[in-house]
């Protein structure tokens, strides 16, 4: 396999002041980027209840994905409430969590896969051993900090968390990827690069953040790139783009080892991602190299 993508998938309400509705979430169900790039098998470990809904079983099988490590085991899975004010702000409630990911869920075909990327949602959701395991295994493994800066307080709103095994983790992984301000939570540094080298120096070899409007910054021991913000045609939602990029960047590097071109390989697959809501219609690798390539050129 090209690809395993290791976290739980969200049951998400999302309510504005106009709507309310139900969708497909998690960085889990943005793997179903990697299909329609073309990728050789590309897997998901997720655990999900009794309640996950049949069309979203269908969504993730019609996508092209292998779902041998899709695991359905108790009541509920993961539900998240995100609701937003008149001006776009967010709060974020959980209603329910599903059982956490274990070893026992990865099999020998998991374990071959060239990447494994780890995109939990909660801090609790994947043992540890989990990446342990990984590491001993694929040829790359990656991570998505997301769910480790972030906890669950009594009346279940997301509130921020000191990411307590930060040292741990990021000892056992080749790649990490932070937004901006996941990584001002997760190192006390005076600047981004030298928050970056203390990441580096913890273990990864290449640290990604994203930066939202203002593109991108990959960093490693010996270099730093930044990669600029890819058009889109539209703007309807960023929910994702993080997983996006994280994903189209590690299939695009492990291609071509090409650290620019793998950013902005990834920076073009966020792009595609805003214009359309949640994780549906995927950009394919056509759509995304032509995309690319004026920005190839500056």
């Amino acid at each position: 396999m090209d690809i395993v993508v290791v976290g739980h998938l969200s049951r998400d309400l999302i309510i504005t002041p106009e709507t309310k509705s139900e969708a497909l979430g998690g960085g889990t169900a943005y793997a179903m980027l990697a299909p329609s790039l073309n990728a050789f098998d590309a897997g998901i470990i997720s655990s999900v209840g009794e309640d996950f809904e049949q069309e979203y079983w269908k969504t993730l099988k019609s996508s092209g994905l292998v779902l041998t490590g899709l695991r359905k085991s108790g009541s509920e899975s993961t539900r998240f409430v995100n609701k937003y004010d008149t001006k776009g702000n967010r709060v974020q409630m959980v209603e329910a969590l599903a059982e956490p990911i274990t070893p026992a869920d990865f099999s020998d075909l998991h374990l071959d896969a060239n990447i494994i990327h780890f995109s939990p949602l909660t801090a609790s959701e994947i043992d540890i051993d989990c990446i342990r395991l990984a590491r001993s295994n694929a040829k790359v493994t990656s991570i998505d900090v997301q769910g480790y800066v972030r906890s669950i307080d009594s009346s279940g709103m997301v509130i921020p968390r000191n990411w307590i095994e930060r040292d741990e983790i990021l000892g056992l992984v080749d790649v990490v990827k932070f937004n901006e301000s996941e990584l001002k939570m997760s190192v006390d540094a005076e600047s981004e690069l030298s928050a970056a080298s203390q990441i580096l120096n913890l273990g990864p070899r290449i640290v990604l953040v994203t930066h939202d409007t203002k593109g991108s910054i990959i960093y490693t021991r010996d270099s730093q790139i930044t990669i600029p913000l890819v058009s889109a045609n539209a703007q309807v939602d960023s929910t994702g783009c993080g997983d996006v990029y994280a994903i189209g960047f590690l299939l695009e590097y492990m291609k071509s080892s090409n650290l620019k071109r793998a950013g902005l390989f990834a920076a073009t697959c966020s792009s595609f991602n805003v214009e359309t809501i949640g994780p549906y219609n995927m950009p394919s690798r056509l759509d995304v190299e032509t995309r690319m390539m004026p920005y190839l050129q500056d």
